[in-house]
């Protein structure tokens, strides 16, 4: 298809009423972790829903598929997500792969 793939960790987060500021904190942290660890991702962005303030999801690109589950492996990654699982109703984890994209 002439798409470079591209391998994207993604989050859809529900976090509890009034948790969003300790819920960024946690995230933000965690991003800067694995950004200073080079754990071969190229990227990350969080997103907040306008209407839903509760809502997020996240992204980044990875390298491979094993590099996003070396990152979940790692013990700093666990227990972050412990703390951001205690600040959300739901979370939906994901790997992907990009099959289309337009610049």
């Amino acid at each position: 298809m002439g798409v470079k793939e591209i391998i994207y960790a993604v989050e859809i987060w529900s976090v509890k009423q009034g948790k969003e500021e300790e819920f960024l904190k946690i995230w933000t942290d965690l991003a800067n972790w694995t950004k200073d660890n080079e754990m071969c991702n190229t990227g990350a962005v969080l997103l907040q829903d306008l209407e839903q303030k509760n809502r997020f999801i996240s992204f980044g690109s990875w390298k491979t598929p094993a590099c996003v589950q070396a990152w979940r492996e790692q013990p700093e990654f666990k227990a972050a997500f412990v703390k951001l699982k205690e600040l959300c109703d739901e979370i939906k984890l994901s790997t992907m792969k990009n099959v289309f994209s337009i610049s």
